[in-house]
C-alpha cells in the first residue's frame, strides 16, 4: 500500500474547512435577507391569526390563509364596516317592549272610534299648501277590531295625497358634513302604495330605501322592503303574513311578524296618517309601539310624543309636532320626527342620530303632486 503524504492530507483538509465556512456564509447572508424582507408579511400574519382564525388549534395551516390575508387589512375593513352597520341596527327584538309591541295603542286612552272621518276636518282645517290634502282614505278590513287587545280600538289612519317630495339632506361623519338632497316619491291608490326614498350628495346615490304593500283602515301594510347602498347589492326583508313571519335576504334569521308592523321609511308615513286622522288621540307625553323592520332585523320602536316645535321651512316657520325613538341599546339609533300640522301633518324633517354621533337630517323643502295610483 502507497504511503500517504500527511501534507498533502493537510492541505486537503484545509480546502475542505475553507469551503464549508465560505458556503455557510452564503447561506446566512441569504437567510438574513430574505428574513427582512418577510417581516411585514410576518407581522400580518400574526395579526390576521389572532384577530379571525381563533378555531385553528395550531399556526400551521395560517400558510393556507396566506391569500385571504397578503392584502394589506382593507378588504377586512369593509366587513368590520358591515358588522358594525348591522350593530347599529341590532338583530334581536327587545324582549321587554316585544310584550308591549303586539298592541302598540294600549297605552292611548283618548282613541277615537275606528272611522276616521270625525278627525279629518281637524287636520284639514288648516291646510291650503301644495303638500297635498288627505282626500283618499283606505277602505276599513272586516279583520280591524280584531287586532287591538285591552279593549283599544285600532289607530285610524288617513292616506296623504300622492307626491314626489324634495328634500335636503345634511350628512355628517366623524364631525365633517356635507350637504345632500333626497327624493320621496309616495304614490297609493287607497288599496296599494309604493314609497322610495333616494338620498345623494355629488350626483351619488348614497343610499335608496323602497317599501312596497297594502292598505287598510289601519295604515300601510307593506310587503316588501329594499336597502340599497352605495357600491353594494341591495338586501330586502320580505312580510309573510300567511305564515306570520318576516323573511329577510341577508343571512338573518326570520322573524316574527307583529300587528302594525312597519320598515325603516313605512314608519314615518304611517305615523303621518295616525297624526292627520286623529290628532287628538297623540297628546305630548303619549307614547306608542310600533314594530319596524330594516333589511336585517325586526324590533319594536317605542315613539314617544313631544311637545310642537317651530321648523323654518321653505314656506316660512311651521309649527311641527316632534316625535322621539330613543335609543334602549349601545348601537341604537335616536329617531327624531317632525310633522305639520297645516301640511296635513307632511313629515317635514326627520334625523337618525348614531351613538357617536354621526346623523343624517332630512328637511322637506317642495312637493310635485303626482296622481293617486300604483303601477307595479
Amino acid at each position: 500500500m502507497a504511503n500517504v503524504n500527511p501534507l498533502q492530507t493537510k492541505h486537503w483538509l484545509t480546502l475542505l474547512v475553507t469551503l464549508f465556512v465560505m458556503v455557510l456564509i452564503a447561506h446566512l447572508a441569504i437567510i438574513t435577507s430574505a428574513s427582512g424582507q418577510f417581516n411585514i408579511k410576518k407581522s400580518v400574519l400574526t395579526t390576521a391569526f389572532t384577530t379571525r382564525t381563533i378555531e385553528l388549534p395550531n399556526p400551521t395551516p395560517v400558510v393556507e390563509k396566506t391569500p385571504d390575508v397578503v392584502p394589506p387589512l382593507k378588504p377586512v375593513k369593509p366587513k368590520l364596516a358591515a358588522v358594525a352597520a348591522r350593530k347599529a341596527a341590532p338583530v334581536a327584538i327587545f324582549l321587554p317592549v316585544e310584550s308591549t309591541a303586539p298592541p302598540p295603542e294600549q297605552p292611548i286612552t283618548t282613541a277615537a272610534p275606528t272611522p276616521a272621518a270625525p278627525a279629518d276636518p281637524t287636520a284639514a282645517a288648516p291646510a291650503g299648501s301644495d303638500a297635498g290634502l288627505p282626500s283618499t282614505e283606505p277602505t276599513p278590513t272586516t279583520s280591524a277590531p280584531t287586532t287591538s287587545d285591552a279593549g283599544s280600538p285600532p289607530p285610524a289612519f288617513t292616506a296623504m295625497n300622492s307626491g314626489a317630495h324634495l328634500y335636503k339632506v345634511i350628512f355628517t361623519k366623524s364631525g365633517n358634513s356635507n350637504q345632500g338632497k333626497a327624493l320621496v316619491k309616495w304614490q297609493q291608490d287607497g288599496e296599494k302604495y309604493t314609497l322610495a326614498m333616494t338620498a345623494s350628495m355629488l350626483f351619488i346615490d348614497v343610499f335608496t330605501w323602497g317599501s312596497t304593500g297594502l292598505m287598510s283602515a289601519m295604515g300601510l301594510q307593506p310587503e316588501r322592503f329594499s336597502d340599497k347602498r352605495y357600491r353594494k347589492s341591495e338586501v330586502a326583508a320580505h312580510f309573510d303574513r300567511v305564515q306570520g313571519k318576516i323573511i329577510f335576504s341577508a343571512n338573518t334569521p326570520d322573524a316574527a311578524l307583529l300587528a302594525g308592523a312597519q320598515d325603516r321609511i313605512s314608519v314615518i308615513w304611517q305615523i303621518a296618517g295616525m297624526l292627520s286622522a286623529d290628532p287628538k288621540r297623540y297628546p305630548p307625553g303619549n307614547t306608542f309601539s310600533l314594530q319596524t323592520v330594516s333589511s336585517t332585523d325586526a324590533e319594536p320602536w317605542l315613539f314617544t310624543v313631544n311637545e310642537s316645535e317651530t321648523l323654518n321651512s321653505e314656506k316660512g316657520p311651521q309649527v311641527a309636532v316632534r316625535l322621539t325613538r330613543n335609543p334602549r341599546r349601545e348601537f341604537d339609533q335616536k329617531i327624531e320626527l317632525w310633522f305639520v300640522p297645516a301640511l296635513n301633518y307632511l313629515p317635514a324633517r326627520f334625523r337618525f342620530t348614531e351613538t357617536n354621533g354621526d346623523y343624517v337630517d332630512v328637511v322637506w323643502q317642495s312637493v310635485d303632486n303626482l296622481p293617486n295610483t300604483v303601477s307595479r
